[in-house]
């Protein structure tokens, strides 16, 4: 049986092409998005404006959310807490709502991070500075640029993307088996390496076994066994990708069914351990082990689910909830941005 095809890609990027991208997924006609900054704090207004700022869209920043101006094409930064006494204000229509904990100096209860992800917020930090910074910052170019795919939105530049496509379904030992070597071989610690093991294989198993479809809704591989060979070709193709840039490791599994329901996944996440239901513990567990855990949907063309690891900090140093973020688009939109496969990528075996 052939070994999984470990791939090291270099993605191209020109300013044509970005244009183009950008042009396939955004109405000419559509008022350009502006920012809204809900807190209490003087302090933290001013951070967190200069922070969205940067995306270089309108800002406004305003004490209390019923004074926020909130449109279609609004993304609102709300405090945590704010968030927390009105948690169904997220189903007010706005571009998206954000979530982010206080003034930035201290993580996020991972008591009202389960509560916001449970009640429907598709965006909730748990994380203070400096990690709210860069993780506030993706999220909101993501939102402007609709650009959703790819784990090189949360990578340095000069990372290098490594990748792995699945050719039968039972090779998931193997590619998890490659990603730990390659982990440990880079110098981290063992801690990570294992983490990184459980994630891999819990999103691996999700997509080659819960992700398949059929046109009733049924998800006619769920009950599969997880030792059998199948092979994968066409829509049934699986891939990881990781990467890391010295801050975090980012492990990306991507499959072309995009069947994932965000609703289901939201009640699952906020119900951690007692979580019941199709996929079995896979998110969950993905989830209870990242430090941010990313889903970018393209409904029946693809989930990417991309799963990060602060790599900077002691456990104890960090959130002890992991952050949430999912990003919905038209079927396709996006997708040009990171191809599959690189043409031009130099292969090699395990």
């Amino acid at each position: 049986m052939a070994r999984p095809t470990v791939t090291s890609v270099a993605w191209p990027r020109s300013r044509s092409s970005t244009s183009r991208r950008a042009t396939s997924c955004r109405d000419p006609g559509r008022p350009r998005d502006q920012l809204v900054v809900v807190h209490p704090e003087r302090r933290a207004q001013r951070s967190l404006q200069r922070l969205v700022g940067a995306t270089l869209r309108p800002v406004e920043v305003v004490a209390e959310l019923e004074t926020a101006t909130v449109d279609v094409n609004t993304i609102v930064v709300v405090d945590a807490e704010l968030a927390r006494a009105t948690p169904e204000i997220c189903q007010r229509p706005a571009r998206a709502w954000i979530a982010v904990p206080g003034e930035g100096l201290a993580p996020a209860d991972p008591s009202v991070v389960s509560a916001l992800v449970g009640a429907g917020w598709d965006h909730v930090i748990a994380h203070p500075m400096p990690l709210l910074a860069e993780e506030l910052l993706a999220t909101a170019q993501k939102l402007v640029r609709k650009q959703w795919f790819g784990l090189d939105k949360y990578m340095a530049w000069g990372a290098e993307v490594r990748g792995f496509t699945l050719d039968n379904a039972i090779e998931r030992d193997a590619v998890v088996g490659g990603l730990a070597g390659d982990v440990a071989r880079v110098g981290l610690p063992d801690r990570i390496a294992s983490l990184v093991s459980v994630i891999a294989d819990e999103l691996l198993a999700n997509a080659l076994f819960v992700a398949p479809r059929d046109e009733a809704g049924t998800r006619f591989r769920a009950t599969e066994a997880r030792d059998r060979s199948r092979a994968l070709a066409d829509r049934d193709v699986v891939t990881l990708r990781w990467a890391t840039d010295g801050r975090y490791l980012a492990i990306e599994v991507r499959d072309l069914w995009g069947s994932l329901d965000p609703r289901i996944v939201r009640a699952r996440l906020s119900a951690g351990k007692s979580a019941t239901g199709e996929g079995g513990m896979g998110l969950p567990l993905a989830y209870a082990c990242a430090n941010q855990l990313v889903i970018n949907l393209a409904p029946d063309s693809m989930t990417e689910v991309i799963a990060l690891l602060d790599i900077r900090y002691k456990p104890t140093e960090l959130a002890r909830g992991a952050s949430f973020h999912v990003f919905v688009g038209a079927p396709g939109c996006g997708l040009e941005s990171q191809p599959l496969v690189d043409s031009n990528a130099n292969r090699q075996r395990l």
